[in-house]
């Protein structure tokens, strides 16, 4: 195609310009956003299908605006004298002060969203740590179909329309005629199919939260909410990953997933019972050597004392067992959601544990406020070539 017929196709198109455009605008709006989008309740507790709203300005059509050039004394100079300071110039015409402005405002409009997009966007940046393929393992075989090529020849239903509408048009430009039409066998163009093979690792993620009495609603509220994208993030990009849900006081239970996002009990703190159940059933079920075993508790620190060593000693045997072994704290406000709240008792213990801290596949994230979410999302599911 030459250039000329190129520049007309262009304009011809400026809705896909434009609709290309705009998707990117919403795309950088939603990253913009992505720690405030995600802890919304209103999401969480959808059904996947309904969507969300976020603040976008408004994207109007580029054009001129003419009007009457204002006088300015001195070239290149604005208002206010020589040697003042700027934060202290101001212009009675732009609105400032008191009295209501004569400009035009910002307009703003809300853009709907699925939650799918999110997850993308999610996916970006997260993995699960040290995922690797296992010797004994028999991987899950997948087929995916793949449009890897255009030919000339091919069945009906796999014609590539874009194609072929370039393919005639450049027939007929050759003729002088800068049309769409008098399609040809010779225009058509068919989309190559290849089944691509995929195999995918076992996985197994085991999930823990604390439902005692200290856990307040507030802070079992963000427990939930992390483990719900962690949920979705897992389901969306791996395709062979069973989950596993634990919640614990004085002792643990596993539960369905229902029960362990509508869950609300109370009661002491042992946090030894979670990690004591989830090395049982790791060891009952899924054997190392086949499966990569995953263990991420959430509790807000508030654990038994002389649990405490009992905790380090089960992480410890977890690690043996599992690609990695992570652990949140929370540190919500008992009584709002803002920040604050310090390190409690049981992070100090890991922490400061000689075995424990210098370990890269043990890690430990806090969530002082609703936004820390995805930081904590990607402290706890980052590859082996993000740790520093």
């Amino acid at each position: 195609m030459s250039d000329n017929l190129k520049e007309i196709w262009k304009l011809r198109r400026p809705g896909k310009r434009d609709s290309a455009r705009h998707k990117e605008r919403v795309r950088d709006a939603i990253k913009k956003n992505l720690r405030e989008l995600i802890s919304e309740d209103s999401i969480i507790t959808s059904d996947g299908k309904k969507k969300m709203r976020i603040p976008m300005r408004y994207l109007d059509m580029w054009r001129f605006k003419f009007g009457k050039n204002k006088k300015i004394e001195g070239i290149g100079q604005g208002a206010g004298q020589p040697g003042k300071k700027i934060g202290e110039i101001k212009d009675k015409e732009d609105g400032a002060g008191d009295r209501a402005g004569d400009q035009e405002g910002e307009d703003i409009y809300e853009e709907e969203i699925d939650r799918d997009e999110i997850i993308d966007m999610m996916l970006e940046d997260l993995d699960l740590p040290w995922l690797e393929k296992k010797e004994e393992q028999v991987e899950i075989e997948t087929e995916d179909i793949v449009f890897q090529d255009i030919a000339e020849r091919g069945l009906p239903p796999n014609i590539d329309r874009r194609r072929t509408v370039l393919e005639n048009m450049k027939r007929n430009a050759k003729k002088g005629k800068m049309k769409i039409g008098g399609f040809r066998q010779e225009d058509l163009r068919y989309r190559v199919i290849e089944n691509v093979k995929e195999y995918h690792s076992n996985a197994l993620v085991v999930m823990i939260m604390d439902v005692s009495g200290s856990m307040t609603y507030e802070r079992k509220y963000i427990v939930k909410a992390f483990f719900f994208w962690m949920v979705n993030f897992l389901r969306k990009k791996y395709k062979n990953v069973e989950l596993v849900f634990i919640t614990h006081h004085t002792s643990a239970k596993q539960v369905t997933e229902e029960e362990f996002f509508t869950s609300s009990e109370s009661g002491g703190t042992m946090c030894s019972s979670a990690y004591q159940l989830a090395l049982d059933i790791i060891k009952n079920k899924y054997d190392p050597k086949i499966w990569n075993n995953y263990v991420f508790g959430f509790s807000d620190g508030d654990n038994w004392g002389s649990d405490n060593e009992v905790c380090i000693n089960l992480i410890t045997e977890l690690l043996e067992n599992c690609q990695s072994v992570g652990y949140g704290e929370i540190l919500i406000d008992e009584f709002f959601w803002g920040g604050g709240g310090s390190w409690t008792k049981l992070h100090e213990v890991l922490s400061k544990d000689p075995v424990l801290s210098t370990n890269e596949r043990f890690t430990i994230a806090s969530i002082s406020k609703k936004e820390d979410l995805f930081d904590a999302l990607k402290e706890l599911l980052r590859s082996e070539d993000k740790n520093g």
